[in-house]
């Protein structure tokens, strides 16, 4: 009798599955998608899945499983399936996608609901002396003390070290000295996983809303799978719609996936859905692990309707998928960053395919592929043009800053136009919004005599100065140091600043308006979800006058007493080398301009700029989606960028220049040898716009592809190649990249 077997594919980035013995008795236990301990050469042991059972093998010396873990299998056929076709198609190994698919806290398997948190032990006010007179070579050290130093209390060891951009290394030498101490803090809740107080009747939907309603509902009592653009203005009640689509699901016994941008899952968006359903699951990476557990194994045990969270909750494990949501379903953070990176409003449409589910892609400013394919009769699209209950989208402002220093005779941050209505505001009593999406004091430290800039140490970014914790700091990379007297270059004494962040708009409008309360919103200010939840709920009082802060203000906040909003510069986006500039400009305005003008007393957005002309800009000033979409799609066909075509972005990198740039010309030799040069072109290498970061030089060589099978076929002749070999040079593919940068 021959022996059994099992194909196991392990989290590594190598294109291959391996073969392993079962022992004997065990052979019911080998279960796709169950996890196993295998022996694997140097590495010892390592976590697999059970992805297959050969009937044979040609290697004649094999290996045994040392053990099954968990119960059962922990991934599903269809998440499995979902996963070869992540590999596929993304160019990542199997066991990559497979365990991108497992929360950590199902692949540790940890029950105790706690978790190590970090706190002084020091005075904050002595933690910040300690951190001033640490060397710049101790900067992680240094942040992890002021970061502490301002929260005042103990923080999830997570959090701290994903803020400090630091391993648990500096941590453990602070406790070492003495500063910091850990302990673990039982967590008896999650905010996100509380019931809500009271619970909310369905709202009596309009006529637009009752259309979408219906056609959603029909698709998912027929059990077809069906893809819906659900293109609303801002207010217009897309949430609505969803709820009452989610009860047609529930009331046939299937269940609902919600996705929604990482920023927005807070308890103001989860509370909205356990106000109508009472089996709502909330999955996310600030969880403890045993809570994440918990709430994957209530999915999978079919206890759970709703589940709630960021791209990675795609892969929830339920029993009977009827419907996924993919809220503001433009949104960047939907991509993911590292391998597998996958799209999850992609990857929903592909898992609702295989279940014969609906899918709902849902945005004030749709991304143009969602929207081709909904011109083209790919998806259905499905309108919502009219705010819920009254008012009008504000009248958007945009202010030639060019023409505004000549006529004022000076460098400004703030036009007179932006006083007049902030100061209008103030003198009402109402609140106001400025949006800016850059953070720091100022961004640019350089020589008055020699020009030079001060620039990381491991990237090629100049370094912003952060005026809190006086240090210029690299936002790639987290490098910082002290701002030199003197210029490191020509010696000439003192460094000029230029540019300027949320950090220096609130200062400023602080001084401007100093009987007004100003908070600022930023990756700085928020270190964790508390911090958030604290200023959401101050502007919810009529607490904050002024709320200043970056792109984590412009989408998903409802509040009536904001009557202004003003964007301090809108040519951020506009200046970055991508050719999604415009389109990400035009999406960043819209829904910010949608905050204001939600209660009776309306609103005003004020758009500051020197490309006064863009057509973006033009557009979003008259909240005209429509006419910014028919010229951008047709400058995307002219160049054949998506939705026209299909790109393929091949990033090499290492430490050593000549190894990166050899490698580099091998990629491009390979493609272009390899692909039909009628159907897709090979352009590079070239120098990325930021060439080094965080110690490794960089290379880019783009496939431009009339459509997804030259992609792939690129995709195939690379992914073997990933590795960074002996030279420590890796390949990095990213599919369909929503950023060139």
């Amino acid at each position: 009798m021959p022996p059994a077997l099992v194909e196991v594919a392990l989290p590594l980035p190598v294109d291959q599955t391996y073969t392993y013995l079962i022992p004997e008795g065990l052979e019911e236990a080998a279960v796709p998608g169950r996890r196993v301990m295998v022996p694997f050469g140097r590495r010892g042991e390592m976590r697999g899945f059970v992805v297959g059972r050969p009937e044979s093998c040609t290697f004649k010396k094999l290996k045994q499983v040392t053990a099954f873990l968990d119960d059962g299998p922990v991934l599903a056929p269809d998440v499995l399936a979902l996963c070869r076709f992540i590999s596929r198609y993304y160019g990542c190994s199997f066991g990559e996608a497979l365990d991108a698919a497992l929360p950590s806290g199902v692949k540790h398997g940890r029950a105790a609901r706690s978790v190590a948190h970090a706190e002084l032990a020091v005075p904050p006010e002595r933690a910040l002396e300690i951190a001033e007179e640490l060397p710049d070579r101790q900067a992680k050290q240094a942040r992890i003390l002021r970061l502490l130093a301002k929260e005042r209390k103990a923080v999830p060891l997570p959090q701290v070290l994903s803020k400090a951009v630091s391993s648990r290394s500096p941590a453990e030498t602070l406790m070492k000295k003495g500063f910091i101490r850990l302990k673990r803090i039982r967590l008896e809740t999650d905010p996100l996983n509380e019931p809500a107080a009271t619970k909310e009747a369905p709202h009596d939907p309009t006529e637009e809303q009752s259309a979408s309603i219906r056609a959603i509902g029909g698709a998912i009592a027929d059990e077809v799978f069906a893809v819906f653009l659900l293109f609303g203005i801002t207010g217009s009640g897309k949430t609505e719609v969803y709820l009452q689509a989610i009860e047609e699901c529930r009331r046939r016994g299937r269940q609902a996936i919600i996705l929604v941008p990482e920023i927005a899952l807070t308890p103001q968006t989860v509370r909205r859905f356990r106000s109508r359903f009472d089996r709502v699951a909330v999955l996310h990476s600030a969880q403890s692990e045993a809570e994440r557990r918990r709430w994957w194994k209530a999915t999978q045990a079919g206890r759970v309707d709703v589940v709630v969270g960021p791209r990675s909750a795609v892969f929830a494990p339920v029993p009977n998928l009827g419907l996924i949501v993919v809220d503001e379903e433009h949104d960047s953070s939907f991509k993911q960053g590292r391998a597998p990176r996958y799209h999850a409003r992609d990857v929903a449409v592909v898992r609702a395919r295989e279940a014969n589910a609906s899918v709902i892609l849902g945005s004030a400013t749709p991304a143009l592929e969602s929207y081709h394919n909904a011109l083209t009769g790919k998806y259905r699209m499905l309108r919502l043009t009219a705010r819920v209950g009254g008012g009008s989208l504000p009248p958007v402002e945009i202010i030639d800053m060019g023409r505004e220093m000549d006529e004022v005779k000076r460098f400004t941050h703030f036009s007179r136009r932006l006083r007049a209505v902030l100061t209008e505001s103030m003198k009402r009593g109402e609140q106001a919004m400025l949006f800016l999406n850059r953070r720091g004091f100022t961004t640019i430290l350089s020589c008055r005599r020699c020009g030079e800039s001060l620039e990381c140490e491991n990237c090629s970014v100049t370094l912003t100065y952060h005026q809190g914790h006086d240090r210029a700091i690299c936002h790639l990379c987290g490098y910082e140091r002290r701002v030199p007297p003197d210029c490191p270059a020509c010696r000439q004494p003192g460094l000029k600043h230029r540019g300027f962040g949320t950090e220096k708009v609130e200062s400023e409008i602080s001084a401007l308006y100093p009987e007004s309360r100003v908070a600022r919103m930023d990756s700085d200010t928020m270190t964790t979800r508390d911090s958030y939840e604290q200023v959401l709920d101050k502007v919810g009082r009529g607490e904050v006058d002024i709320l200043v802060g970056t792109q984590m203000i412009a989408k998903g906040l409802h509040f009536t007493g904001i009557t202004a909003v003003g964007v301090v510069d809108a040519d951020t986006s506009l200046r970055l080398p991508d050719f999604r500039a415009a389109e990400r400009t035009f999406q960043l305005i819209a829904q910010v301009s949608g905050r204001t003008g939600r209660g009776e007393r309306g609103g005003r957005v004020v758009v500051q700029t020197f490309r006064a002309g863009q057509p973006a800009l033009l557009a979003a000033a008259k909240h005209d989606y429509l006419a910014f979409a028919e010229e951008e799609l047709r400058q995307r066909k002219a160049f054949g960028y998506p939705p026209f075509g299909r790109i393929l972005l091949a990033v090499i990198q290492g430490k050593k220049l000549p190894s990166v740039k050899k490698r580099a010309m091998e990629v491009v030799d390979i493609l272009r040898s390899e692909l039909d040069s009628g159907a897709a072109r090979v352009l590079g290498p070239a120098i990325p716009p930021i060439e080094r970061v965080k110690e490794r030089f960089r290379r880019q060589v783009v496939v431009k592809a009339n459509g997804p099978a030259e992609v792939q076929r690129a995709v195939a002749l690379l992914r073997g190649r990933r590795s960074g070999g002996r030279q420590g040079v890796e390949v990095i593919l990213d599919v369909d990249p929503t950023s060139m940068m």
